[in-house]
C-alpha cells in the first residue's frame, strides 16, 4: 500500500468521522480510506462518441489505481460535442472549455484529491483539464480517449469530412448524391467511438498533452476502441500512485519549456488553429504571457515545418499516424528543436524516453529536411489585424495571394444566408465579424461557413476573414482569430461593404487598401453593437473575455 498522504492523514483525524462516514456510506471502508486520494475527472457521456467510451476506460484506469494501493474517486465533466453548428448554441463552444476547468478545479479543492487522473478526448474538454492541470500544483496524468476508427473499410473508406463534403451540399442546394446516399455514407463516416477520425482540435489537443509529456507514449493516437487503450489506462492508473510517491506534481510537468516543447509539434504535426488558443490560455494560466505568446509561435513556425501528411491537410488516417508512430515518432524527428530536459510522466526526462524510439521518414510522417509544408501554422498582420492565425496546410496554394471586395457579415447567421441564397460571388472576400470574445460572445466556432464556401465552389475563388474560431475540420481559404476583435473597435469593426481586401500569407500581411486617414474618421464614428446576450453565461464573455492572443477566455488571475 502507498504511504499516506497530507490529505489522508487529515482525514483520519478523530474530528473528521463525519467525513469517514459519509465515504462509508458509499461502500468506502476503513483500509479504502488509508490510501491516497485519486481523483478521476472522466468526461464521459452519452453526448458525443469522442467520450461514450470512457466508461470503460475509467474502470480500467481504477483498476490500475487499486493495483497500486490508490483509492479512485471518479467524477464527471460534460461531454462536449457541438451539434449547434452554425446555430446560435454555437457560442457556448469555448466557453465551456472554462466552464469544466473550473468545475474540475473545485471538485479536487473540495474533495481534498492527492492527485487527479484526466480522461478526455474532444476539442474544449482536453484544453478544460489542461487548464486545471495547470491550476493545481498536484500530480496528474492525462488519459486521452484516442481517434475513431476511420469508416468504411479498405479504398472505400470514409471520415465525418466525407460526409460533411456532402451534407453541406444540401445545405446550398446543390446536391450531387440522393438522399439515400446520404443515408449512406451517413451511415458509414463514423463507425464507432473516438474523437472524430482527423486532424482537428480534439485530435491534435491529445497529442499535444502527449508531446508535453502528460501522457504515458502512444496514448494519444491509439485507435478509442482498441485493447492497447485499456491497457494503457491501466498503467496510467498504477503510475499516478507512483507520482504521488515521487513527488512529480504538476507544475514540475506543465513548464515554459514542456509548453514550448507542445507548440513546436502542433507545427510539426500541422495541427487545428484553435490549438493556439489553448495554449495561448495555458501560458496566460501560468503568468507566461510575455514570454510564450502569439510572437514566439510564430518564430517556432520558422524553426518548425509541417512534417505530417494527415487529413484534413494530408490524406492520411489517424490509424495511419498511430502505426507510422504518432506524436513519439514526431518528436523523435524534431528532436533536436525541443527542450528534451522536461520531465514526463513516465518519471523520465523526454530525453530518456526518446532514445527508445526509432524513426525512419516514411509517407505519413516526413523528416524536417523534407517537410509537407514550410510552415503548419502562420500569423498575419497588418492594418486589418495585429494578428489572425492561418492553417496553410488546408488552404489551396491558388488562394495563399488574394485580393478581393469586402462582403460584410456581422454574425455567422448572416454568412450562413447569404450563401444558402448564393449571393456570394467569386473574388469575394467574406468578412465576419463580431464573433470574437467579447462579440460573439464566446469567441464562435464558424466553421459551417467554410463548409458551404466550399459546398459552393469557391475554396480557390473566395476567401474568409472572421474574428472568431474555425474548426480544425475546416480545408479552405480562411483566415481566423483576427485580433483586435470587431467588438472592441478592431479594424474589421470599420470596414464597409466593398472595399478592397488583400491577403499575401507568404508575406504574412492582411491589409485592407484603403489609407490611414479613412481608417482613423471611421474609428472616430463607429458604434459598439447592442450586445447579443442580455443574461446568463455568455454576459461574463462580452464583459470580460481576454482577446484571442491570450486564449479568448475569462481572466481568472490576480495581477
Amino acid at each position: 500500500m502507498a504511504r499516506p498522504t497530507e490529505n489522508v492523514r487529515f482525514l483520519q483525524l478523530p474530528e473528521n468521522a463525519r467525513a469517514r462516514s459519509l465515504l462509508k456510506s458509499m461502500g468506502y471502508d476503513t483500509e479504502d480510506l488509508k490510501r491516497p486520494r485519486i481523483g478521476i475527472a472522466n468526461s464521459w457521456g452519452e453526448t458525443s462518441p469522442g467520450h461514450i467510451h470512457l466508461r470503460a476506460v475509467a474502470e480500467a484506469v481504477k483498476a490500475g489505481v487499486w493495483q497500486a494501493g490508490g483509492t479512485p474517486f471518479e467524477f464527471n465533466s460534460p461531454a462536449q460535442c457541438p451539434m449547434a453548428v452554425g446555430e446560435s448554441g454555437m457560442r457556448f463552444d469555448l466557453p465551456t472549455r472554462d466552464i469544466i476547468a473550473a468545475e474540475v478545479e473545485a471538485i479536487a479543492r473540495i474533495e481534498l484529491f492527492d492527485a487527479l487522473v484526466f480522461i478526455s478526448a474532444c476539442d474544449k474538454n482536453v484544453p478544460a483539464h489542461l487548464l486545471a492541470a495547470a491550476r493545481l500544483n498536484i500530480p496528474v496524468i492525462f488519459v486521452p480517449g484516442g481517434p475513431m476508427s476511420s469508416g468504411g473499410c479498405g479504398a472505400s473508406q470514409k471520415t465525418i469530412s466525407n460526409l460533411d463534403a456532402e451534407c453541406y451540399l444540401f445545405g446550398v442546394g446543390k446536391p450531387r448524391i440522393s438522399e439515400e446516399e446520404l443515408l449512406a455514407l451517413e451511415n458509414l463516416s463514423c463507425p464507432g467511438a473516438g474523437s472524430c477520425a482527423i486532424l482537428g482540435t480534439a485530435n491534435t489537443m491529445q497529442c499535444l498533452v502527449e508531446a508535453m509529456g502528460l501522457a504515458l507514449p502512444s496514448a494519444a493516437t491509439i485507435p478509442a476502441v482498441a485493447a492497447e487503450r485499456l491497457w494503457i489506462a491501466k498503467e496510467s492508473g498504477r503510475r499516478i500512485v507512483r507520482m504521488i510517491e515521487e513527488g512529480v506534481t504538476s507544475s514540475r510537468l506543465i513548464t515554459k519549456e514542456s509548453l514550448q516543447n507542445a507548440i513546436k509539434t502542433l507545427h510539426a504535426i500541422g495541427g487545428s488553429t484553435n490549438a493556439v488558443a489553448h495554449l495561448l490560455a495555458v501560458s496566460y494560466e501560468r503568468g507566461w504571457e510575455k514570454e510564450i505568446h502569439l510572437e514566439y509561435i510564430e518564430q517556432a513556425s520558422d524553426q518548425i515545418p509541417c512534417i505530417t501528411n494527415v487529413i484534413p491537410g494530408g490524406t492520411y488516417s489517424l490509424t495511419d499516424f498511430h502505426d507510422a508512430g504518432g506524436v513519439q515518432a514526431v518528436l523523435k524527428a524534431i528532436e533536436s528543436h525541443l527542450d528534451t530536459d522536461t520531465l514526463t510522466v513516465s518519471g523520465k526526462l523526454l530525453k530518456e524516453q526518446l532514445r527508445t524510439v526509432s524513426f525512419k521518414p516514411n509517407a505519413v510522417i516526413h523528416d524536417v529536411e523534407h517537410p509537407t509544408y514550410t510552415n503548419g501554422l502562420v500569423i498575419l498582420r497588418g492594418n486589418l489585424a495585429n494578428s489572425a492565425v492561418v492553417r496553410t496546410p488546408v488552404i489551396p496554394k491558388e488562394m495563399l495571394v488574394h485580393k478581393g471586395p469586402a462582403r460584410i457579415f456581422d454574425s455567422q447567421e448572416q454568412a450562413i444566408e447569404a450563401l444558402r441564397d448564393h449571393r456570394v460571388k467569386p473574388g469575394d472576400v467574406l468578412v465576419l465579424r463580431y464573433e470574437g470574445p467579447r462579440g460573439g460572445p464566446g469567441f464562435n466556432e464558424v466553421f459551417k461557413v467554410i463548409g458551404f464556401l466550399n459546398a459552393l465552389g469557391l475554396e480557390t475563388k473566395c476567401a474568409l476573414v472572421t474574428d472568431g474560431r474555425i474548426s480544425g475540420f475546416a480545408k479552405g481559404p480562411y483566415i481566423c482569430q483576427v485580433s483586435p476583435e470587431a467588438a472592441v473597435g478592431g479594424p474589421l469593426a470599420l470596414l464597409k461593404e466593398g472595399d478592397r481586401i488583400r491577403i499575401d500569407i507568404p508575406s504574412r500581411s492582411l491589409d485592407v487598401l484603403i489609407s490611414e486617414e479613412e481608417l482613423n474618421k471611421r474609428r472616430k464614428e463607429w458604434k459598439p453593437p447592442k450586445p447579443r446576450v442580455q443574461n446568463g453565461l455568455l454576459t461574463l464573455y462580452y464583459k470580460m473575455a481576454n482577446p484571442a492572443e491570450l486564449g479568448g477566455g475569462i481572466p481568472l488571475r490576480v495581477d
